[in-house]
């Protein structure tokens, strides 16, 4: 009788009605930046703008831009609780009809501004290993330099290197085993040591 669960299960979920998805970690998490951005300007005085559109599961969402606050809201067909309200949408128009502070209004999807920027050279390298940066006479600027207790560390790391690579190089002229050197021991550090 392991089927009797399942079934109640089942029957359960079947008759349970599908909730909208929530969109709003999209909009408060913009894949496209902040509102703040710029991003051309608004039609002239419209408090809305219509930003976006996109199907889910059969229904259509709409991306609407209060232009006094910079917030966007997805939101369905004729979904209530919002300040506007959606009513029409013409997919060759590519535009809305929708109701707001008691008049409609009719929205044109909104055009992205799409600006080039200018390509930087690629560095090259010259016959002395150099890097050269191609055209106008630009230079390659060295990464930040390291503060005095990395380069001590470097510094002993280095040294640690060319300790190990000694005691190689002798055992094998030998042929002895290489016999382990203590290693010299740190100074102490200020940061915590694990435990």
């Amino acid at each position: 009788m392991r089927s009797l669960p399942l079934l109640a299960f089942l029957a359960a979920t079947a008759t349970a009605q599908p909730t909208p998805p929530s969109l709003q970690n999209l909009i408060a998490n913009s894949p496209f930046g902040s509102a703040n951005q710029a991003s051309g300007a608004p039609t002239a005085n419209t408090p809305l703008e219509f930003r976006g559109t996109f199907v889910d599961n059969g229904e259509r969402f709409f991306s609407i831009l209060d232009t006094a606050s910079r917030r966007a809201e997805w939101v369905s067909l004729n979904e209530s609780g919002r300040p506007f309200l959606v009513k029409n949408y013409d997919p060759e128009k590519e535009s809305i009809t929708l109701e707001f502070q008691g008049r409609a209004m009719d929205l044109k999807l909104h055009s992205a501004r799409v600006t080039a920027m200018p390509m930087p050279q690629p560095a090259m390298v010259n016959n002395s290993g150099a890097p050269q940066v191609g055209g106008g006479g630009a230079q390659v600027r060295p990464g930040p330099q390291p503060t005095t207790t990395e380069a001590q560390r470097l510094a002993q790391v280095a040294e640690e290197i060319r300790r190990r690579r000694a005691l190689r190089q002798q055992a094998q002229q030998g042929n002895q085993p290489v016999s382990p050197i203590p290693v010299p021991p740190q100074p102490p550090s200020n940061s915590p040591q694990p435990r």
